[in-house]
């Protein structure tokens, strides 16, 4: 398949790129500053992302990017606009070509959603429950407010980790400053 066809292809997914710049990514001249570019070519071509990466920890660093926006989009329990303006933000922090730092930002991403559906349950069921014990009914505080605290206690270990990468970011990178999601 020639360049000139690869980028029709792609024009068709509404994704503009010259035949040089398919080259220069081709002959691995050049990244794409879109990751998710590999990702739509590998779709065109009907081929595994694994077939046109050579290079093993790029590879990997696309994926788990990849697997951190699914996971947050998966998510219906934060909302939607909230959740990207969060991945959005956390992946802005951290190099995205470090699979620990990827997972750090999927595992907080999670995190937030398993706190949001313990939230949801205890709303559901009440923070007292009745728990059956032979013949007598006992109330009981609801077992995911424990779990909510250990919950809540890994995401503020995490956030150590990304208040660090705050505080080391350069000020005025252009880029928004998401963390009142966050806080």
């Amino acid at each position: 398949m020639s360049f000139s066809d690869l980028k029709k292809l792609l024009e068709q997914k509404g994704i503009e790129i010259s035949n040089a710049r398919l080259s220069y990514y081709a002959n691995g001249k050049r990244k794409p500053k879109d990751k998710n570019i590999w990702i739509e070519i590998a779709k065109v071509l009907e081929v595994n992302l694994q077939d046109i990466i050579i290079d093993i920890d790029y590879f990997l660093s696309i994926n788990q990017e990849n697997s951190v926006k699914n996971n947050v989009k998966k998510s219906g329990n934060v909302k939607s606009s909230e959740a990207n303006a969060l991945s959005k933000e956390l992946l802005s922090l951290i190099d995205k070509n470090s699979p620990s730092e990827l997972e750090k930002v999927y595992r907080y991403c999670s995190l937030v959603s398993n706190f949001e559906n313990l939230s949801k349950a205890i709303d559901k069921a009440g923070v007292m429950i009745l728990v059956s014990s032979g013949e007598n009914e006992i109330k009981k505080p609801h077992p995911a407010i424990a779990e909510k605290v250990k919950v809540n206690a890994a995401l503020i270990k995490l956030d150590e980790f990304f208040e660090e990468k705050r505080t080391s970011k350069p000020k005025n990178s252009g880029e928004k400053d998401w963390s009142k999601f966050t806080k």
